[in-house]
């Protein structure tokens, strides 16, 4: 089997992190999320996989944030089954595929070049799926969603890899759109303390990035937007310590147990009508 080779830069990379945490969890006799894609697309990377095993104490959070995402997401394609749903930052993946969405769903992923290109070597073409090859901060390709269809947007594990400036470009451009009977957000955003330590991460140093943004900038840009409601916030510490057990566990729990461990890292869901 002939493997890809990847040359991606800076936050491009972490995609890679997830994809390593979503085959390890597979692996696991009680997965959270039991991803079966993630083992082999791995086996198809030409990477160094084992750099990433100091990661294996995030793993719990991780897969229990895609769960809960995916959860969302089905709930979602359930009620609203005629709806279109953009996967922000889609990087390596296979949600669409986890989910298995029907005919009537138009399924929108979206990352940057380098990355939709490994992603269409690496998966084949699928109905009703389309990729984009952009900047989520670049309004322009907004043009390409179908209007007047209920509308979901995904972003996991994005927003902080923006700066404030392209959080709330994000947001904005979601948010302007008066053309959708009805809209529902689901992001992951972190504390500012967060941030503040994300570069003592030695996997982000090695990949020269870091968290650029906080959940007060996604705060700040939705305010400037009317009618729009938060209808659920879930801490993704407290998922990841439902999840753990034994010693990671014991530390997980300890965290979560303060309010700033508890807030460290949440996932929140807004809904507006068009």
């Amino acid at each position: 089997m002939t493997r890809e080779r990847i040359r991606l830069r800076h936050e491009q990379e972490t995609m890679l992190m997830t994809l390593y945490l979503h085959a390890r969890d597979a692996q696991t006799e009680h997965p959270i999320l039991g991803d079966p894609h993630a083992g082999p697309l791995l086996e198809r990377i030409d990477y160094d996989f084992a750099r990433l095993e100091k990661l294996k104490g995030n793993q719990p959070l991780i897969v229990g944030r895609a769960k809960a995402i995916d959860d969302s997401v089905r709930d979602y394609l359930t009620a609203h089954p005629d709806a279109v749903v953009l996967h922000l930052g889609c990087g390596l993946d296979s949600r669409v595929l986890r989910i298995d969405p029907g005919p009537t769903v138009a399924w929108f992923d979206l990352d940057q070049e380098p990355v939709i290109d490994l992603r269409r070597r690496l998966y084949p073409p699928r109905e009703g799926v389309t990729t984009i090859a952009a900047s989520v901060t670049d309004p322009g390709w907004w043009a390409d969603v179908p209007s007047g269809r209920p509308t979901l947007v995904v972003g996991e594990g994005l927003l902080m890899y923006l700066s404030a400036d392209g959080v709330g470009a994000v947001i904005d451009a979601a948010l302007a759109r008066s053309d959708v009977p009805t809209q529902t957000l689901i992001f992951d955003t972190v504390a500012p303390w967060v941030r503040r330590v994300s570069g003592w991460q030695p996997n982000f140093q090695e990949a020269d990035t870091g968290f650029l943004s906080t959940t007060a900038d996604l705060d700040a840009a939705v305010r400037r937007h009317d009618g729009v409601e938060l209808v659920d916030e879930r801490s993704l510490v407290t998922l990841a310590r439902e999840a753990s057990s034994g010693a990671l566990g014991a530390i997980v729990g300890a965290v979560d147990a303060v309010g700033p461990g508890h807030r460290a890292m949440v996932l929140r869901t807004y809904a507006t009508s068009g």
